[in-house]
């Protein structure tokens, strides 16, 4: 088990990785809405307020962010009061969206249960839905108080939605962080059987060096954080392109093979680049 903090701008976000989550989040005092991914079964775990939903593009739209505010007006939650989001990505896009604009702003726990959303989604604090084919038009900056990683979600997972997970991981490795090319690299039958300290160790580097850019700048003002989309302005037109048939970790993989080649062909980069990317994105 991990935990660290970050500060980022003017919030603190504390991050658990490896520990029981309805462990954790009971641990929590105050009134809770626990909105969370409508295939999951949340034994054990106290709540004022249980909203399930839809786990998928579809879901990520206005509709269902007023749909939670309004379930949480309703029952009177107010501004001390926590927002729990217990899912794959569209779940913590769509209820980071809904907690911030709700009373501007509730406490937010993110409860990723994917490996996309472990090592990407829920980190960093974008929030936010489609808006008329267009890909999170609609959103805000809201950071998470907690992120809680509870690596048992892992064990049913499919190998499928692993790989596309990687994808995020990868990114990393190739932009911000040698060493964890190098662990990648050496350990691909370790993290492919799901070792947990495997995991864990590939899930905490991926957290810190995501939040180490993002706590340099936040709002991508500052032109650091734009390292963040490597691959993912030509993966988001796949996206798109595809009505969002093709993942978004298959799609930014393209990506990055794509930009990787346009930066070679511009100077951007020396020769080589698109080897390495390819290579990785073969391995796994």
């Amino acid at each position: 088990m991990r935990s660290f903090q970050e500060q980022v701008c003017c919030s603190q976000v504390d991050v658990v990785i490896g520990k029981d989550y309805v462990e954790e989040l009971n641990s929590i005092n105050g009134r809770k809405a626990v909105v969370f991914s409508k295939n999951l079964k949340l034994e054990g775990l106290e709540a004022d307020l249980l909203i399930p939903l839809d786990d998928g593009e579809q879901a990520k739209d206005l509709s269902t962010v007023l749909s939670i505010v309004r379930e949480m007006f309703e029952k009177g939650f107010d501004r001390g009061d926590y927002v729990i989001a217990v899912g794959g990505g569209t779940v913590l896009d769509v209820v980071g969206f809904a907690s911030s604009i709700y009373l501007r702003g509730l406490k937010l726990v993110n409860v990723p249960t994917t490996f996309l959303g472990m090592v990407d989604a829920g980190i960093g604090g974008k929030t936010g839905v489609n808006f008329q084919g267009i890909k999170n038009v609609l959103g805000t900056f809201y950071q998470p108080s907690k992120i809680v990683i509870d690596l048992k979600f892992l064990r049913t997972l499919p190998i499928e939605e692993l790989k596309k997970g990687m994808a995020e991981v990868i990114k990393y490795s190739l932009t911000l962080d040698k060493e964890l090319y190098d662990y990648l690299s050496l350990n691909k039958d370790r993290v492919m059987a799901k070792d947990e300290d495997a995991l864990e160790e590939v899930v905490y580097r991926s957290v810190k060096d995501k939040l180490g850019v993002v706590k340099q700048d936040e709002r991508e003002e500052k032109g650091i954080r734009i390292v963040l989309n490597f691959g993912h302005t030509i993966g988001h037109a796949i996206e798109a392109g595809s009505d969002f048939k093709v993942p978004h970790g298959y799609a930014i993989s393209v990506g990055m093979v794509c930009e990787a080649k346009i930066a070679e062909e511009m100077g951007y980069s020396e020769e080589g680049v698109v080897e390495d990317v390819l290579w990785l994105l073969q391995l796994y």
